[in-house]
């Protein structure tokens, strides 16, 4: 899909009702319409190592991907997988015409009520950590054990954590801090060596599950029901994980946003539930992980157009990964 179609889509007579303006966002993965009450999301034809939705079947096949994982946890804001249509030389989501693309339909949800801006606001408190640690503990019992040594592994969680060098020139450039990734690969391959056998056991205990993935705030809505929507459907190394790596991201955070009472609260609360109190042995090896892939990307980001708004991304990423690696 060109440059053209996705600008044509803007217009609010490509929708199949009556809508008077359309706000669009663009990632470096997606585009996204939101008219009305609804919300369509488009895959972009792009192909990364982590990645591939190179051809429309691909598209249509994680486009189905994203429903069926998300009604795990938000059924009643994913609504399904829609085609786009050409008509007489003009495009429009569902309808009668011949289908070019597809996008996934989703219900459009409160952003006012979006978890990382409720935080912002100061307007989260212990009871809603503890709600999302009871969603998520009851979505953890029954996700599917994943068996499949190659999933969860520690050296594969090593090697996503020392991929950060690459990136240490940037990190660098952008705030000084490349002898904290020093550091902090230092810390968690010493914790590697000597936490090995715990990471095996988790494993072959059953704890390497189909997760979400992307647990944080931002995909997060806080009303009557707790709605946790856009887990990683594109790449099952990222969503067959540890249990706790779920955890761990969540508490990160919670921490970034400075609220390590919500933090505490939140894994306090998932581990009465669960029982699984070994969790606390490996949680700050976790929340490094999780800590480090956000600095990685701020310094992706920072590298390809440098801003202010990347570099003070990743300085505050760094820091909290060496606030963890010094736990290790």
């Amino acid at each position: 899909m060109d440059e053209k179609i996705v600008k044509k889509l803007k217009n609010p007579s490509s929708f199949p009702y009556e809508t008077k303006t359309v706000d669009f966002i663009e990632t470096h993965i997606s585009w996204i319409y939101l008219a009305g009450n609804y919300v369509y999301k488009i895959k972009k034809p792009v192909k990364f190592s982590f990645l591939d939705f190179s051809t429309i079947e691909k598209r249509k096949f994680y486009c189905e991907e994203e429903v069926r994982l998300n009604k795990r946890l938000c059924r009643e804001m994913y609504l399904g997988v829609v085609p786009i249509v050409e008509r007489s030389g003009e495009y429009y989501f569902e309808g009668e015409g011949v289908p070019i693309e597809y996008a996934v339909k989703m219900r459009r949800m409160p952003e006012e009520r979006r978890m990382n801006h409720l935080l912002e606001k100061n307007e989260v408190g212990i009871a809603d950590v503890e709600k999302i640690a009871l969603t998520v503990a009851k979505f953890h019992e029954i996700a599917t054990v994943i068996r499949d040594p190659a999933y969860g592994s520690p050296e594969l969680i090593k090697e996503q954590i020392d991929d950060i060098k690459n990136h240490r020139a940037t990190i660098e450039k952008a705030c000084k801090m490349g002898k904290v990734v020093d550091y902090t690969l230092k810390k968690c391959d010493d914790f590697f060596k000597k936490g090995i056998l715990l990471m095996l056991t988790r494993q072959r205990n059953g704890m390497i599950r189909d997760c979400h993935g992307d647990l944080h705030a931002a995909n997060v809505f806080l009303g009557k029901k707790i709605c946790i929507f856009d887990c990683v459907e594109f790449n099952k190394e990222f969503r067959y994980i540890d249990t706790a790596s779920d955890i761990a991201f969540m508490a990160m955070d919670l921490d970034a946003y400075g609220r390590e009472d919500l933090s505490k609260a939140f894994v306090k609360r998932y581990i009465q539930l669960t029982g699984d109190r070994k969790l606390l042995l490996i949680l700050d090896y976790y929340k490094c992980y999780r800590a480090n892939v956000r600095a990685k990307v701020a310094a992706i980001e920072y590298a390809e157009k440098p801003s202010e708004d990347s570099r003070r991304r990743i300085e505050k990423y760094c820091a909290l990964m060496e606030r963890y690696a010094g736990m290790l």
